[in-house]
């Protein structure tokens, strides 16, 4: 697998939006928009409301819009339980 990927899941309570890699995820955390990449320490955050930027590799960027949630990055695998 490419080092400099990790996987995605992007769920809301009824559906998955997004399910596969990505190089990079720029998520609406409270604090500020906050960057996730490979390798990023474990992490739990708390989402508002906004758009969720994912990219793999050099393609466009895939844009979702949450009404904010949780985020959990743990051993190069991203989950982000978004509310509806």
């Amino acid at each position: 697998m490419n080092r400099e990927i990790f996987t995605l899941d992007l769920i809301l309570p009824d559906k998955k939006l997004y399910k596969g890699p990505a190089t990079q995820i720029i998520v609406p955390a409270e604090e500020g928009e906050m960057g996730i990449l490979v390798d990023h320490m474990p992490i739990i955050v708390k989402l508002s409301p906004g758009k969720v930027r994912v990219s793999v590799n050099k393609e466009a960027e895939k844009i979702f819009e949450i009404k904010g949630g949780y985020l959990e990055m743990i051993n190069n695998h991203c989950v982000i339980l978004a509310n509806d």
